[in-house]
């Protein structure tokens, strides 16, 4: 009986002191080339937690939609264009939507901190 009550004890005082889990967002910094061979640089934001990403392109921050994050990979569409980011390796594809690119476009990112001047959210 005397155990049982330890027991309870440990763990309610366990329960009492934990904190919840927090979001960690993180940062990607990643460039591709297009098809005319022009290097286009950008930021990766992702939060595994809240399952969101979005893209800073050094003037607007867009959140992607269709978000798909695990161990492995991050998927998200954006307004311009959908991407897949291997977490292995740090490649990233990207798909444009736009009628006048078509094809995928290849590049890679690699983690990185904030970048400066983001707008407060």
């Amino acid at each position: 009986m005397r155990r049982a009550a330890l027991i309870t004890m440990a763990a309610a005082s366990l329960a009492a002191i934990a904190l919840p889990a927090r979001a960690e967002v993180r940062w990607l910094a990643c460039k591709v080339a297009d098809r005319g061979g022009k290097t286009i640089n950008f930021n990766i934001m992702f939060d595994d937690i809240r399952n969101t990403a979005a893209t800073w392109d050094g003037s607007d921050l867009v959140d992607g939609t269709n978000v798909a994050i695990n161990f492995q990979s991050i998927r998200a569409r954006f307004p311009n264009f959908a991407m897949t980011y291997n977490r292995n390796d740090g490649a990233l594809s990207m798909t444009p939507l736009g009628a006048n690119y078509g094809g995928l476009l290849h590049g890679e990112c690699r983690r990185s901190p904030p970048p400066q001047n983001l707008p407060r959210r």
